[in-house]
C-alpha cells in the first residue's frame, strides 16, 4: 500500500479501508474515477475493527421485508463481482435458523417473522422439527426448538472480498494509504487534516470510520446516535470426522439472567497453524453494562465472563468440538432500530454507521449507494430505511 506522497487534493476522499470505505472505493474506481483516497488509521482489515475475521454470514432469511429485498438486490451483486474476479468470493452450503420460535423481535428477527416473509416473497426454506435438525446435523438442540434451513445461503469469504476490492482500486489508479490517521474535517475548506501535519483537500468526502465516525463528525457539527457493542466470537477446534457434518446456524433462545440467548457459527471453512480443522462461533449479544457511545467500551476487561457463556453453550449444544483455539472481540456499532445510517447529511459528506454485526452481506450494495449518492447521482436502490435524520442526535 502506499503510505507516502499523499496527494494535496482529491475528487474523493474516504475515511476508513474497512468493509464500506473499500467497497465504495472499489465502486467508484469501476465508475471510472481515477483520483480517489482511501486513509486508514490503521492496517486494513485490522483487528480492532469490525471487518477483520476470514467470513461473514449472507442470507435472504430475514424477518424485515425490505432488508430481505435488499439482501436479493446485494447476492446478485456479489454475483457480478464473482464473475469478474480472480477466485470465488462466497461459499454456498445454506443457514439453519433453529431454537425458540415466538413472536419477538431479536436484532438477528425471528424464526416466525423470517418464515413469514420467505413465504411471501418465496425464498426457498425447509422447516425442520427438533429431531430432524439432530439428525442431519451435529447439533443438540431442546425438544420444543424448530428450524428453518435456506438451501442458498451461505458465508461470503470477506478476506477475499477485501483483497478483491483493494485490486479494483489499484488496478484504476487509485490510492490507499494505511497508517494514515485524520485528526478534523474541516467541511468549509473541503480538507481534512492528517496526522503527522499533512492535509488533502477533496471535493466528496465519505466517513465510514466504524466506531470512531462521531468522534469525526463532531467537527462538522453532527452527531450519530449509536451506540458500540463490544461482540465476542472465537475459533473452536473439531473433530476431523465431523469436517463436513456442521451447517452455517444461528440460535434463538430467550434472554435468561446474564445469559443473552442469541448464538451463531459457521462450517469449518479454515484450520489452525496445526492444520487442525476450526469453526467459527459467537455471542450475538452484549450486556448492557458493557454497550457504550464510543470506542472506550472495547477497552474494558470483560472477556472472561462471556468466554464461559460461550464456551457452555458450545460445549452442551455441538457434537465433536476438542477445545477453544482463539477469542476475538469486535465493535458492532448499532443503531435503535438495528438499521444501517447511509445518507448524505451535507451537500459535501456521505456517511455509513451502525452496520450492526450484519453489513457486510450487503456489502457491494453499499459501496455502490456511497459512490452514487457522493457523486450526486441518483441511488440506484430506495434506502430510505437507512436515512440519516432518523437517529440524527445533534445538528448544528
Amino acid at each position: 500500500m502506499n503510505s507516502i506522497n499523499i496527494p494535496k487534493d482529491v475528487d474523493v476522499a474516504i475515511i476508513g479501508g474497512g468493509m464500506a470505505g473499500l467497497s465504495a472505493a472499489a465502486a467508484l474506481s469501476e465508475m471510472g474515477m481515477k483520483n480517489i483516497a482511501v486513509f486508514e488509521s490503521e492496517k486494513l482489515a485490522h483487528s480492532n475493527g469490525s471487518s477483520f475475521g476470514e467470513s461473514r454470514m449472507y442470507r435472504e432469511m430475514y424477518s424485515d421485508p425490505v432488508l430481505c429485498k435488499l439482501a436479493k438486490e446485494s447476492n446478485r451483486l456479489w454475483a457480478q463481482q464473482e464473475s469478474v474476479s480472480k477466485y470465488p468470493l462466497r461459499q454456498e452450503h445454506g443457514l439453519l435458523f433453529y431454537g425458540e420460535s415466538w413472536d419477538e423481535e431479536t436484532i438477528e428477527g425471528s424464526i416466525p417473522g423470517a418464515q413469514k416473509v420467505m413465504d411471501e416473497q418465496n425464498i426457498p426454506y425447509e422447516f425442520l422439527t427438533s429431531e430432524k435438525i439432530s439428525e442431519r446435523f451435529p447439533i443438540k438442540p431442546k425438544d420444543h426448538f424448530v428450524g428453518l434451513f435456506e438451501p442458498s445461503a451461505g458465508a461470503i469469504l470477506s478476506d477475499r472480498a477485501i483483497e478483491n476490492w483493494i485490486q479494483i482500486i489499484k488496478k484504476n489508479g487509485n490510492h490507499i494509504f494505511e497508517g494514515c490517521r485524520i485528526l478534523k474535517i474541516d467541511d468549509k475548506n473541503n480538507s481534512l487534516e492528517i496526522e503527522g501535519n499533512k492535509s488533502v483537500y477533496f471535493d466528496q468526502l465519505i466517513v465510514a470510520s466504524g466506531m470512531w465516525t462521531n468522534e469525526l463528525l463532531e467537527h462538522v457539527g453532527l452527531k450519530l446516535d449509536i451506540k458500540i457493542w463490544p461482540m465476542l466470537w472465537a475459533h473452536y477446534l473439531v473433530d476431523e470426522k465431523f469436517l463436513k457434518s456442521y451447517p452455517q446456524w444461528f440460535c434463538f433462545q430467550k434472554s435468561e439472567g446474564d445469559d443473552g440467548g442469541l448464538y451463531y457459527g459457521f462450517p469449518v471453512l479454515s484450520r489452525n497453524k496445526d492444520n487442525i480443522p476450526r469453526i467459527k462461533v459467537g455471542i450475538d449479544w452484549a450486556p448492557p453494562d458493557l454497550i457504550g457511545a464510543d470506542n472506550q467500551v472495547m477497552k474494558k476487561p470483560f472477556i472472561e465472563p462471556l468466554k464461559k457463556m460461550l464456551d457452555d453453550f458450545i460445549f452442551n449444544n455441538l457434537d465433536g468440538v476438542i477445545n477453544c483455539d482463539e477469542t476475538f472481540v469486535s465493535p458492532y456499532t448499532m443503531t435503535k432500530d438495528v438499521n444501517f445510517i447511509l445518507d448524505k447529511p451535507k451537500s459535501n459528506i456521505t456517511v455509513f454507521s451502525g452496520g450492526s454485526g450484519q453489513a457486510f452481506k450487503f456489502a457491494p450494495l453499499i459501496g455502490k449507494s456511497l459512490a452514487e449518492k457522493a457523486l450526486n447521482k441518483n441511488c440506484s436502490f430506495d434506502l430510505s430505511c437507512w436515512e440519516f435524520d432518523r437517529f440524527l442526535a445533534r445538528k448544528l
